[in-house]
């Protein structure tokens, strides 16, 4: 039996509210926002959830807060914590939503204030140019292919000219490019104050600015990279900050839990055998057969990926130790870690990178021994208590990591350790109306350290605030969902789902995602939907170019078809008829078979819980909410979501998913919904 849930609600908001009064001062009718910005229009939830984060950043508290979309999110954060007038570190999902943080929102709200505050943005070190493995890159001659060598002479080029060194400055530069690796420093290649180029470096600059600035702007990758690893220089910037604020805060427990852990790859040894080929020609030449070594060890970790076989998949410690080869494959590895560690132990002294590069030997060496123990063994050596070891496949890489089931003590802790205000939002953060699962998540249950009140408080730290959207689904959209012949069980399944889209598509006006769930079928459902439609609807599949590329190709093309798969199911905005159709091939449940997903269903059964409905059936609820909510991003946005699986009005658990959702309007087969798209379509165009 599941445990009663406890909610500790004490400020919240799911029902409209009176409109701000035009005599409010910020955002009334004839208030600040309203005189800076044009068309700007007071919305009761904007300022229901800027009331809630004053109050969180005056009283110090923690604030749970799911902000549907079109409620302005960002300035009912912003403008309560600029007012306050001390320092704030912001925190978001992507180094894009950063910058459009610093570059957009942040100047709009303080100009709108009349405010001059000192705001910067920190990113992590490979993000910047490293001026020393710039300069060591440009004369090792390692480069193979004439695109590389164009690519270094523009990171050349724009080092040169820039002030900060931020590579999203540079236009081209895919981020894929095999040229970065070799002109950005990570935490294990930095050679810090030891570095010729320490005065001039970028990193240290970013870092000095942000420890000046009032506002600083990180993404979830540093916060916790740097809260685990204290390096980057978050760390530094929380004590002096009264609020931190947490964007995107659905993405917090699954970013976590990356750098909680410990990984270790083939791109790892590959880096360490290029680092230490290049330093040891450069400063201990005949000292040892560098090139050979470290030939060697790039070889040793190839053989270990080849013995997972072709194609991406993931496996757990026990199906990786049933691997053909895998055990030798592993130590002779580590033996050729040796041989390198052995002849850098030689040459130490004579460079200060010798000493990082066998830190980095040692390191791997450790990683790789606790996959080499058995379970028993494994208990206290693997990772955090409760880690999972499980080996992630790439079509080229591999990654050994260990990965703790979950955040929530180690953020829970976090949070008791700060007094500040703390505010998570998100567009996502409940399912069917309860902030339950993602208190669980973060560790913010009625026992957590986090929660306790202040001296002499009597109330818990924790408020809970839900603000819906106000776009009216109801007239703007349409649900279909069919009751009968859609059921992700069926063999021919991404067939009916590629038939019903080409349907929909047909009389679109605008622009259609097809959202899958695994790439088996965004495989299957683009093939047929290129049989299907006429030429003049292209289709572009998420496999075929990198993704920035795709969006691209996609928002200049007005009647474009996008199938894609987990990275296109958010944070991706398309307004207007950019994006009216969105369908979606199943309901988005995780792969049980995961090593991640099995290890965590595995746990709350084991504690008399049921791991579908604690643990699936939540997270396939707040993926779906995201999935619907590329759909409508304005208040003139419309369109059709089609979600192709009969399970979610069919069985009760699909019902509650269907409650997570906004109001939209429901149809159960597909002429209504292919009525409304030609309807709006004539009405909306000339």
């Amino acid at each position: 039996m599941n445990p009663p849930e406890q909610d500790l609600l004490h400020c919240r908001h799911d029902e409209p509210v009176a409109e701000p009064a035009d005599d409010d001062p910020v955002w009334g009718g004839a208030g600040l926002l309203a005189a800076a910005l044009p068309g700007w229009r007071a919305r009761a939830g904007q300022q229901a959830l800027a009331d809630a984060v004053r109050q969180a950043i005056e009283q110090r508290s923690i604030l749970l807060a799911e902000a549907g979309t079109g409620t302005g999110k960002t300035l009912a954060y912003l403008v309560p914590a600029l007012l306050h007038g001390e320092r704030v570190v912001v925190s978001t999902a992507t180094r894009a939503l950063q910058d459009q943080l610093s570059r957009k929102d942040l100047p709009l709200a303080c100009q709108a204030l009349g405010l001059q505050v000192r705001s910067t943005v920190l990113k992590g070190r490979a993000n910047y140019v490293c001026l020393y493995r710039l300069g060591r890159a440009q004369h090792d001659g390692l480069l193979d292919s004439r695109r590389a060598v164009q690519q270094l002479r523009e990171v050349l080029r724009f080092a040169a000219g820039s002030n900060d060194g931020d590579l999203s400055g540079l236009a081209g530069l895919d981020e894929n490019s095999a040229v970065l690796p070799l002109v950005t420093s990570t935490r294990d290649n930095c050679l810090g104050s030891e570095c010729p180029d320490f005065r001039k470096c970028f990193v240290m600059k970013a870092r000095r600015e942000a420890l000046a600035a009032d506002v600083v702007v990180v993404n979830h990758h540093l916060f916790f990279a740097d809260l685990a690893l204290r390096g980057d220089g978050v760390a530094e910037l929380l004590p002096a900050a009264t609020t931190v604020v947490l964007d995107e805060a659905h993405q917090l427990a699954d970013t976590g839990a990356q750098f909680l852990g410990s990984a270790v790859g083939t791109a790892q040894a590959q880096e360490l055998a290029r680092d230490a080929q290049a330093c040891g020609l450069q400063h201990a030449r005949g000292m040892a057969d560098w090139p050979l070594l470290g030939a060697a060890l790039v070889k040793a970790a190839r053989d270990a990926r080849l013995c997972a076989g072709p194609g991406a998949q993931r496996l757990d410690w026990a199906q990786a130790q049933a691997l053909a080869g895998w055990r030798d494959a592993l130590r002779a590895w580590s033996e050729r870690l040796d041989a390198l560690l052995a002849a850098l132990a030689q040459v130490e002294d004579a460079a200060p990178e010798f000493s990082r590069l066998a830190e980095r030997c040692r390191e791997q060496q450790r990683l790789l021994a606790t996959w080499q123990l058995g379970p028993d063994d494994a208990a206290d050596a693997a990772g955090p208590a409760d880690s999972v070891r499980w080996l992630e496949v790439g079509t080229h890489h591999m990654r050994l990591l260990a990965t703790p089931l979950g955040i929530g003590p180690a953020f829970s802790a976090l949070l008791a350790e700060r007094e500040q205000a703390w505010v998570l939002v998100s567009a996502t953060l409940t399912v069917d109306g309860s902030f339950r699962y993602a208190r669980a998540r973060l560790g913010l249950g009625e026992q957590s350290p986090a929660l306790q009140p202040p001296a002499g408080g009597e109330r818990s730290r924790l408020r809970e605030l839900r603000v819906s959207s106000p776009f009216d689904y109801a007239t703007q959209t349409r649900l279909l969902v069919p009751r009968r012949g859609f059921h992700p069980a069926d063999a021919d399944h991404a067939t009916r789902v590629a038939e019903l889209a080409a349907r929909l598509i047909a009389v679109n006006p605008g622009g259609s995602f097809v959202l899958t769930t695994t790439l088996r079928a965004m495989a299957r459902i683009a093939a047929r939907l290129r049989e299907l439609l006429p030429a003049d609807r292209t289709v572009l599949e998420q496999a075929s170019e990198p993704k920035s590329v795709l969006l691209r190709r996609f928002a200049a093309d007005a009647r474009a078809v996008l199938v894609g798969s987990h990275s296109f199911w958010e944070g991706v905005d398309f307004p207007g008829e950019q994006l009216t159709l969105v369908v979606i091939d199943k309901l988005p449940f995780a792969p049980p078979d995961d090593p991640m997903v099995a290890a965590r269903l595995a746990r709350l059964e084991a504690a008399g819980r049921s791991g579908f409905m604690d643990y699936s059936l939540p997270q396939a609820a707040l993926a779906l909410q995201q999935g619907a909510g590329r759909l409508v991003r304005g208040e003139h946005d419309w369109g059709v979501l089609a979600v192709c699986d009969q399970r979610l009005v069919a069985t009760g658990w699909g019902r509650r998913l269907l409650a997570s959702l906004p109001g939209f309007t429901r149809v159960e087969s597909i002429e209504p919904a292919v009525e409304f798209l030609r309807a709006r379509g004539n009405v909306d165009r000339p």
